[in-house]
């Protein structure tokens, strides 16, 4: 089977690499035109994308140490969560993995951290938020137990260089040819003059949604419960001697938050803000009083929060940003695209295009990823409820206005009891209690007297003092020995 990806970056060449090299025995092509620039608006992924460039479950040929030194990566253990709460000067952790019970019904030492102690240390309850407390780390010894930051225009050239048996052509798509009776694709026209016919086409054109429009699909909005719509990228170079941390810094502002992302050599930055509230003029001027220096934005990017009602359309499927874009809080449009690849390649990719576009495969596929995506939202969400109401934009965010249903109902969980695991999302890709519990508690909406309460209840306040304890000192026995972040991360160049 002929299979065609219209699109670069990183969607585009992780879609080929997975398709060519899991499925070798398909063709595939990529058009991607060296006159239209990628969006590279996130710079940071989950541990999904470690997966794929460790091999964890299949090898596509890729190595970690080229990835690092290729793409100027470094190591991400977690987000800093600056000014998302009524004090505009607190912070907190939300570390990429949960307690070492926290995949029990009761999680015990993350309620035992919330509940006795210092409430700035909640994070390291986790291994990593351990080591982002000490600033130490070691992929070497970790394997596979955190993600990364990164050029976000380097990586996709990183994926491109490992699929050497992909075809590359390098033009723009100039016209969709559908068949009249069917209105599937056949063959896509270029501006080079070819045509490319296919029987499986993958649409990663980002914003464009080249082939998406082409077969009729719908944007299914989130602007209700995200309001953010605009953003203002930016790049800043290292102070001398300034350390690198292995945290994304998401830094609420007056009308939205700042990115701030280490990459080797500097900081890729951006403002999130909604223009209802203000003008990108006044936007920058606001994020250069708070940095306190002048900021240069590499454009000005404007998108609508959401997804397609449908990802996969007849024999075009969507991926990357032309599939869905919530925000960049959270690093989940890699992720996201990762899981879509992976349920299409070995759930769905058959050995012809009637095998493959199975009717109801299709409708699985969209019924599940759509479900991937909303919930997504409901975690994005539950970041901005936070309490905070010293603006025009945190006032319409507190009156209640975006809230979602199963936030709100988190929110009355939270008020009387722990929540637990059980009663997050299960789908493969989904943020569960561990990613849930840092943020709830964070935002103020789980306290430290529920805790209490809870382990008096059950009878698991010495169990959970006793599982702290112990963690805690496994944590310091893993940890300690590790070299520091930054000069770990600069010694492997």
């Amino acid at each position: 089977m002929k299979v065609v990806v219209v699109g670069g970056g990183t969607a585009g060449w992780l879609a080929a690499l997975m398709i060519s090299k899991i499925r070798p025995e398909h063709d595939v092509t990529v058009i991607e035109s060296s006159k239209i620039g990628i969006i590279g608006a996130g710079e940071g992924s989950t541990g999904s994308l470690t997966n794929i460039v460790q091999n964890e479950m299949w090898n596509l040929g890729c190595v970690e140490e080229d990835f690092i030194r290729e793409c100027d990566a470094t190591i991400k253990l977690g987000i800093k969560h600056i000014g998302w709460n009524k004090d505009t000067k607190s912070h907190y952790y939300g570390p990429i993995d949960g307690s070492p019970t926290s995949g029990d019904v009761v999680d015990v030492v993350f309620q035992n951290a919330l509940g006795y102690r210092e409430q700035d240390m909640l994070h390291v309850s986790t291994e990593l938020g351990y080591k982002i407390h000490h600033n130490r780390n070691s992929f070497v010894e970790d394997k596979g137990n955190h993600a990364y930051h990164f050029d976000a225009h380097k990586v996709g050239q990183y994926f491109k260089k490992v699929c050497n048996t992909v075809k590359h052509i390098d033009s723009e798509v100039d016209d969709v040819v559908k068949d009249p009776e069917n209105g599937w694709v056949t063959e896509l026209k270029l501006s080079n003059g070819s045509t490319v016919k296919g029987d499986m086409f993958i649409d990663a054109s980002g914003f464009n949604q080249v082939l998406m429009k082409a077969v009729g699909s719908k944007w299914k909005s989130y602007k209700e419960n995200l309001p953010v719509n605009s953003a203002l990228p930016f790049l800043l170079p290292y102070e001398e001697d300034e350390k690198i941390e292995p945290v994304t810094n998401a830094w609420a502002q007056k009308n939205g938050w700042c990115w701030q992302i280490p990459t080797l050599n500097r900081r890729g930055c951006g403002y999130v803000f909604c223009d209802d509230f203000v003008t990108p003029e006044k936007a920058q001027e606001e994020l250069e009083q708070n940095i306190g220096k002048k900021v240069e934005p590499i454009r000005l990017l404007k998108f609508d929060s959401g997804r397609q009602e449908k990802l996969w359309i007849k024999n075009v499927l969507s991926v990357g940003l032309c599939a869905a874009f919530a925000e960049p809080l959270e690093a989940t449009s890699i992720h996201t695209t990762i899981f879509q690849l992976k349920h299409f390649v070995f759930g769905c990719l058959g050995k012809d295009r009637d095998e493959t576009c199975n009717i109801g495969q299709v409708d699985d596929y969209n019924n599940k990823n759509a479900h991937l995506y909303d919930t997504l939202k409901d975690f994005l969400v539950a970041h901005y409820t936070c309490g905070r109401n010293d603006t025009e934009f945190w006032k319409y965010i507190d009156s209640g206005k975006t809230m979602t249903d199963f936030v709100r109902t988190m929110h009355e969980v939270c008020k009387n009891r722990v929540p637990n695991h059980t009663m997050f999302p299960r789908h493969e890709g989904c943020a569960g209690w561990p990613l849930w519990s840092y943020v709830l508690a964070g935002t103020g909406k789980l306290t430290d007297k529920i805790c209490r309460r809870e382990l008096h209840f059950n009878n698991d306040v010495d169990i959970s003092d006793t599982a702290y304890v112990y963690h805690v000192g496994q944590h310091d026995f893993k940890t300690m020995h590790l070299p520091d972040n930054t000069n770990y991360i600069r010694d492997m160049q």
